[in-house]
């Protein structure tokens, strides 16, 4: 089917939507099922023809046809549909590289996702992660969720540690990551946040050599001080895997021996202020695959430092 005949289709089951709002006895009007129906499937077709934007506007209308029939769940689905294709739509008209990008598809996001809230509780899981989302393209949106649990706190503040780091604010960055490492410590669920402990192991241990704080107002000093002898980390992480990154409050990272070896060249290079060995402990560390991409710019960013 063609591109003009999906558009005529879809026109047609919207005239039928309407004829469904106009009629105050259901029984004379379309059947709400099926205009649903025929909604679902115009949005499949139009994603198999590329047009995410007419793809949005069916589940528009298929949102609509949920609300009539009192179905919240289903009218909160048909919405988020929605919402993400209105920006897969915006990121198409990105790629097409256009002079003036309109942002009438993100404001047609951030309707479907507004909307969908409305229909949602206060302490909604569903709530907390559309919020999340409709952040991802407008930031400083004035939403917030009453929703609470350990993932979605991790996730908020380590998503603030990348907006400190954007705009160099490393001590902002360090003592957001640092809550991170407590909170997880606190609730004594490391083992559920293994991968989050060892990653904020990796990045506080930048941070503390891009700060170059004294030793009087240095964060944590004992922390700095396993990585500051080459080998002893190393020996212990052979004992137990989680010795190395050990914090006052128990909490514990597992780091591969080899990470720990290039992570204490780094820190030993960086006191002694040789450049050399720094410039080849970050060559070696920006080899790996294991460090993010905020870590590798941090690593630069550290050389430049001892540089000067």
């Amino acid at each position: 089917m063609s591109s003009s005949d999906l558009i005529h289709q879809y026109k047609t089951t919207c005239n039928k939507l309407k004829k469904i709002q106009r009629v105050l006895i259901k029984r004379f009007g379309p059947n709400v099922s099926e205009v649903t129906e025929e909604f679902g499937s115009l949005a499949n077709s139009f994603n198999e023809a590329f047009l995410p934007e007419y793809a949005a506007l069916c589940y528009v209308g298929q949102s609509k046809c949920e609300k009539l029939i009192g179905n919240d769940s289903g009218e909160v689905d048909a919405l988020l549909r929605a919402a993400r294709l209105f920006r897969t739509a915006h990121e198409k008209q990105a790629r097409m590289e256009t002079q003036n990008i309109s942002q009438e598809y993100h404001e047609g996001a951030f309707r479907c996702y507004t909307q969908a809230l409305s229909r949602l509780p206060d302490k909604s899981v569903i709530g907390a992660a559309i919020i999340r989302e409709l952040k991802e393209i407008y930031p400083n949106v004035e939403l917030t969720s009453d929703f609470s649990s350990p993932c979605h706190r991790i996730w908020d503040l380590e998503q603030s540690a990348e907006d400190s780091l954007a705009a160099k604010d490393y001590v902002g960055a360090f003592e957001k990551l640092s809550e991170i490492y407590d909170d997880v410590a606190e609730r004594k669920c490391g083992a559920l946040y293994q991968d989050v402990v060892n990653r904020i192991e990796v990045s506080r241990l930048l941070l503390l050599c891009l700060l170059q704080l004294p030793p009087s107002v240095r964060y944590d000093h004992k922390f700095i001080e396993r990585y500051s002898t080459i080998g002893d980390g190393g020996g212990q992480q052979r004992q137990s895997q989680t010795n190395v990154g050990e914090s006052s409050n128990g909490q514990q990272a597992q780091l591969p021996e080899d990470l720990v070896f290039l992570l204490q060249s780094l820190v030993v290079s960086c006191q002694a202020k040789d450049i050399d060995s720094l410039i080849s402990a970050r060559d070696e560390l920006c080899q790996r695959a294991d460090l993010t991409t905020s870590q590798q710019e941090l690593l630069k960013e550290v050389v430049a430092k001892y540089g000067k």
